[in-house]
Parts: structure tokens; C-alpha cells; sequence
């Protein structure tokens, strides 16, 4: 009879646990015993709930017991769960890696399982190769189809179809993340860790491809609860908050991106260091480099962060370690990589202010390579932004017409950053032969970068209008309405409480809270926080937009 009564509790917890009611399968497990079922069951419920150190305890213990019964599969699925326990939650990648070979080395002696794929899903992370996740997708998805797991099989869809975007095969990788999505939406995925997977896997190919559309269409047909709450949120928020840093919504972005790095702060420490890149990256979009630079302290080795601190020092001038950490990235990845398309325009841009423009025009070249080999619009129209650069400054009367194609391109894809600094860089080849165009030129990319907040390069717009004899600036750099959160934090700024009493206050850690105090002062274009209390004594602050 007890053992009846355990074998319920069991099931009533695993029910639970796929409805994503933690707390009633945490009461089942704990009613359960000491087995390694129930030990299993319990950590993934303590997870859920935010208790990640006893979570880890418990699951080491389960894997204990499974392996002293000779249950290699069960023990296995443990090694996988805690490799992404200690490589997320405790940021320790060595003993992760460490618990994904003990996982793969338990299913050596069992013949082909659907443990198999699962297996090679869960090594997808821990590669950067695109081909490599490729290859592990294409072998989760054949055991997948062979032993009927729909699961797995939308799941392995989902992760081919990102790494077909990351690879520049941009429609055909689209088409299976939207089937995949699609599977979800049909109530054909059940558990909740993959409904969780394949929304992320659809926000990243979407921030790959700067896809916006595609990401808030999904997100308002499917049922968003999975994307968006407990431990999926900061991924998926982080992927769609460098959608938005694309598509020029920042308010929003900036958003999203605090919200990631709150909730991962409270627990997958491992993992806060991707929303922290993506908003130094937004920093140096804004032209404020100092801050960018101090988001990425400790954390400067990144591919990510060096090419974000390569735009910082040419930003500042500092021409040469913009080259260094600029080839650095290079060297690391290669210039196949379609990530280091940023780092390839800042080089062209580099070695066109040196004077060297056939340097300039092999940088170019490379980038038109990378064009074609895939067909990722965004790419081919930055190729494009780039040839255009190389021959206005070798004086080529094509300039203009190439200059122009990459603006009505990079226009179409609604990148307005990007085009902007197209419209500019036409401006500035107009300058001479035709100063009256390039005055028309130049005040539209000058209302792009102010309608941004991208302060630096709305500095050159004014600057070549005023070049030009014509007025310069319409509104004060910097200005931008208020999010509800900033007024909150200026009120208590005001009030002269320090971040860490405002994180408190307000339930955000100090360094979102620092976040928040360093927007302020932008947006209202003060110096201090002594400004910006005298600022909130002085006058109301301008309604706030919504969180």
C-alpha cells in the first residue's frame, strides 16, 4: 500500500511538474521518499522555484542512486541536467563540460535510444560552430523520427533551423523554426523545457537575421507564456532584446535587457554575461562609451565584447587598439564567421581614415564574399555600404549610386542605424559636387540618429550641416522620454539614495539599478546625480513611457 501511495505521489509530482505548478510538485516529491525518482523530481522543482544550490545537491544525489542501481540511461539524463546546472547557474563551463562527457560516456554500452538525441541536443551549447550544431541537430532529429519523440523531433527542427540562419541560409533555416513554432502552437510539443527551447531557438534565429516581424508574430499567436516566464525569460528576453537593438526600438530593448540581467542575476550567473554584451552593444550604438566599456569590465575577452570595444576605441580616436582588437576577433573567428560582419566595416572604415583605401577595398571584398555565400540580405546590403565607402574615397563617380542602393536595401530591412549611417556616409560623398543634396542628405540622417538616441553619430550629421553652412542640431542630444522604472529611480535619486538603497527600494540588484541612474543622466542630458536630483526638485520629469 505505501509503495502505491509513493508510486501516486510520483505521478501526481511529474503531472505537476509538465504544468509548471512547482509548488504542488515539490509538496509530491518531497511526500515521496528518498528514491532517486523522487530526488529527481524534487530538484527540477526546487529549479524551478529559484533554489538552485539545493537543486544541484539533490540532482547529484539522484544521479548517485541511479548509478548504484545500474540505471545508465536515467543517470545519464541527470549528467545532462547538471551540466547545464553548473554551467549555467554556477557558471563553472569546465565541470559542466566535465558532467556532458560523463553523460555521453554512459550511453556508450546502450544500444541507440532517444537518450541519444536528447543527448546531442544538449551538446548544441556548448559548441560556437555552427557546422558542429548543425551536425548534432541532423542526428537528434533522425532518432527523433525513429522512435516517434515529437519532443525531440520539433526540438532538433528548431536547432537545425538556427543554425541554418547562423550559417546565412536565412529562408530555408526560417522555414524550420517556423515549423517548429508551429508544432508548439498545435499542442504537438508537451514538455515545457522544449516548448522553452524552441522560442529561444525562434528569438535567436531571429536576432541572427534581424527578424522583428517574424518574433512578435510568433509571440502573439502562440501561447507566450513559456518565452516569457520563469527560467526561459532572460534567454529568450536577452535574443529579443538585440532584435529590437536592430530594428532601432532602444527604449524597448533597453528594456528587455535590464530584465534579462535582473533574472539572471538572481540565479544563472553563468549566463548574465550575454544581456550585459548585447547592452554595452546598444551603448555604443547610443555614442556612450565610457559606459559601454564599463559594462564589459571583466568580461573583455568575449568575441562579443571585443568587437563592441574595438567600436569604443575608434570611437575615441584611438585608431591603432581599434585595428588591434578589431584583428583580434578576426584571428579568433575568421572571417567567414557572419558575426564578425561589424568587425570587417569597422576595418574598412578604419583603413579608409588612414588614407589606405586599397586596404579598405580588400576588407570590402571579404565583405561581399561573405554576401554570397549565403543569402542574408543584411550582409549583402552592408557589403554594398562598404564598397560605396571604398570608392568615394578613391573619388569614383559610382559612389553615389552604390551609396544610394545600400540606403534604399538597408532601409527596406528597417535597419534605421544602419541606414542612417548610409545616408550620412552619402551626404558626405555629395559634399563637394552637389553641397545642397548632400544638406538634404544630412539633415534626414541627423533626424534618424536624434529620433535613436545615437548621439556620436548624430555629432557628425550636425557637423557636416554645419560644414555645409546650414543649421546643425534640432533638440538637445541625448533627450528621450522617461520609462516609468527611470522616473521611479529619479524620485528616490532625488531623495539621495544611494543604487544599492534603490535597489531595495525597488526589489532590482545595484548594478540594474546603476543601469537606470546612467540612463537618466543621458536622456536629460545632466552631469551628475547632484543634476539630476536638483532636475526632479526643479521640475516633473516628462511622462513616462511604458515598462
Amino acid at each position: 500500500m505505501q509503495a502505491d501511495a509513493g508510486g501516486d505521489l510520483l505521478r501526481d509530482g511529474h503531472a505537476a511538474l509538465a504544468a509548471a505548478d512547482w509548488n504542488t510538485a515539490r509538496s509530491c516529491f518531497e511526500r515521496a521518499g528518498d528514491s532517486a525518482e523522487a530526488l529527481d523530481g524534487l530538484s527540477r522543482a526546487l529549479h524551478f522555484l529559484g533554489d538552485y544550490e539545493r537543486s544541484i545537491e539533490l540532482t547529484e544525489r539522484a544521479f548517485a542512486l541511479y548509478r548504484n542501481e545500474g540505471r545508465d540511461v536515467e543517470a545519464s539524463v541527470l549528467a545532462r541536467w547538471l551540466a547545464f546546472l553548473h554551467g549555467g547557474v554556477r557558471g563553472n563551463m569546465a565541470v559542466g563540460s566535465g558532467w556532458m562527457a560523463r553523460a555521453e560516456r554512459l550511453l556508450e554500452g546502450v544500444g541507440e535510444h532517444v537518450e541519444h538525441g536528447y543527448l546531442a541536443l544538449d551538446q548544441a551549447p556548448f559548441t560556437d560552430d555552427p557546422q558542429e550544431r548543425e551536425t548534432q541537430a541532423v542526428a537528434a532529429l533522425g532518432i527523433a523520427r525513429r522512435f516517434g519523440d515529437r519532443d525531440l523531433e520539433f526540438g532538433a527542427l528548431a536547432l537545425l533551423g538556427e543554425s541554418y540562419v547562423a550559417s546565412g541560409r536565412i529562408a530555408e533555416g526560417m522555414r524550420m523554426v517556423d515549423e517548429a513554432m508551429a508544432a508548439v502552437a498545435g499542442g504537438e510539443v508537451v514538455a515545457i523545457t522544449s516548448i522553452s527551447d524552441i522560442y529561444c531557438r525562434l528569438l535567436g534565429a531571429c536576432e541572427q537575421a534581424g527578424d522583428a516581424r517574424r518574433a512578435e508574430e510568433w509571440m502573439a499567436s502562440a501561447d507566450g507564456f513559456a518565452a516569457w516566464r520563469d527560467f526561459v525569460g532572460p534567454i529568450c528576453r536577452l535574443h529579443y532584446g538585440g532584435v529590437l537593438i536592430q530594428v532601432g526600438r532602444w527604449g524597448e530593448a533597453e528594456e528587455q535587457l535590464l530584465a534579462a540581467i535582473r533574472m539572471l542575476e538572481q540565479g544563472y550567473r553563468g549566463m548574465s554575461g550575454f544581456p550585459v554584451s548585447r547592452l554595452a552593444e546598444l551603448r555604443l550604438r547610443q555614442g556612450r562609451l565610457d559606459e559601454a566599456e564599463r559594462l564589459l569590465e571583466g568580461n573583455e575577452s568575449s568575441p562579443r565584447a571585443r568587437r563592441v570595444l574595438a567600436g569604443v576605441a575608434f570611437g575615441r580616436g584611438d585608431i591603432a587598439l581599434a585595428e588591434e582588437l578589431a584583428r583580434l576577433c578576426l584571428d579568433a573567428s575568421g572571417v567567414a564567421d557572419r558575426a564578425c560582419v561589424p568587425v570587417l566595416e569597422l576595418l574598412v572604415e578604419l583603413q579608409i581614415g588612414r588614407g589606405d583605401t586599397r586596404a579598405a577595398a580588400a576588407m570590402a571584398e571579404k565583405l561581399a564574399a561573405l554576401a554570397h555565400s549565403g543569402d542574408d540580405k543584411r550582409i549583402a546590403a552592408c557589403a554594398e555600404l562598404a564598397a560605396g565607402r571604398v570608392q568615394a574615397a578613391e573619388g569614383s563617380g559610382h559612389a553615389t549610386a552604390r551609396l544610394q542602393a545600400a540606403l534604399e536595401q538597408l532601409a527596406a530591412l528597417e535597419l534605421p542605424f544602419e541606414a542612417g549611417r548610409a545616408q550620412l556616409a552619402l551626404a558626405q560623398a555629395l559634399a563637394r559636387e552637389a553641397p545642397e543634396a548632400a544638406v538634404a542628405e544630412a539633415r534626414l540622417a541627423l533626424k534618424a540618429f536624434e529620433r535613436l538616441g545615437a548621439a556620436r553619430d548624430a555629432d557628425a550629421a550636425a557637423g557636416l550641416l554645419r560644414r555645409l553652412g546650414a543649421p546643425g542640431r534640432a533638440w538637445p542630444r541625448n533627450y528621450g522620454p522617461l520609462t516609468k522604472r527611470e522616473t521611479e529611480v529619479l524620485a528616490l535619486l532625488a531623495a539621495g539614495l544611494s543604487n544599492a538603497e534603490i535597489g531595495k527600494r525597488l526589489f532590482i540588484s545595484p548594478r540594474t539599478a546603476e543601469h537606470h541612474v546612467a540612463s537618466i543622466l543621458s536622456k536629460l542630458s545632466l552631469r551628475s546625480r547632484a543634476e539630476a536630483a536638483a532636475y526632479a526638485a526643479r521640475e516633473a520629469p516628462a511622462e513616462p513611457v511604458s515598462q
